[in-house]
């Protein structure tokens, strides 16, 4: 097989290379704002899990206002009671008095509901803190590892792109007129294999000729789809 081949090769792997080195190096922000989002929805659980006891606390607080005023409302209602004689004012009295125990029994059974809440996510704290402290933990790992990759490919580009230079530099000047053509018109998808006469691009078939001298060391575009062509066994 010949050099050109060899080089054309080359060429091909590096500009492909350094595509997807690119293409990884521009993912990274958008993965970034997604782990910030992760970290941003679990500093919003955390801050909701306070917040929601707070609001525990104030209704437990209300209600327990409530509850003492809809019982003195009761207690001057039933000692209104005692005095009244007339049958239709009693029946209103007692009337007010139920709807006021009614009253009463509910605000009990809220408040009893909201103590047993308040229990129940004061006793959550420590879970709600690691699971907080683990994502930071995460998100601060992550970005440590981001940037050490980053780094590491930013190395590999420049690596790369200056052995694509010197590669590209061997090509034989008219072979590099042709070659820079195609390749500002189809970027790393300017190069591909040809393997037992068919272009590995588009499936056409060459001639055995053309195959043999492509095997030789000629230069030369597939008649087809215009790629580069080397050849491979």
């Amino acid at each position: 097989m010949s050099s050109l081949n060899a080089t054309l090769r080359e060429c091909h792997r590096l500009r492909v290379h350094v595509r997807e080195l690119l293409a990884e190096i521009d993912r990274g922000p958008r993965v970034l704002k997604g782990r910030q989002d992760d970290l941003e929805a679990a500093r919003a659980a955390h801050a909701a899990h306070y917040e929601h006891i707070k609001q525990l606390k104030l209704k437990q607080r209300d209600d327990e206002g409530t509850l003492k005023q809809t019982e003195t409302r009761l207690a001057k209602l039933e000692a209104q009671l005692v005095d009244l004689a007339v049958a239709k004012e009693r029946a209103a009295k007692e009337s007010e008095i139920a709807q006021a125990q009614a009253t009463k029994g509910a605000l009990e059974d809220a408040i009893l509901a909201t103590i047993m809440e308040l229990e129940e996510k004061t006793n959550a704290i420590p879970t709600v803190e690691k699971a907080w402290a683990d994502a930071q933990a995460e998100f601060a790992e992550y970005q440590k590892e981001a940037a050490e990759r980053l780094e590491r490919m930013q190395h590999d580009l420049a690596e790369s792109r200056t052995t694509l230079d010197a590669r590209e530099a061997e090509l034989p000047a008219p072979a590099k007129r042709t070659y820079d053509t195609v390749v500002k018109a189809k970027g790393p998808d300017a190069l591909t294999a040809a393997k037992a006469r068919v272009c590995q691009a588009c499936r056409a078939t060459m001639a055995e000729t053309q195959f043999f001298n492509l095997r030789g060391g000629e230069f030369r575009t597939c008649a087809a789809c215009g790629r580069i062509l080397y050849a491979v066994e």
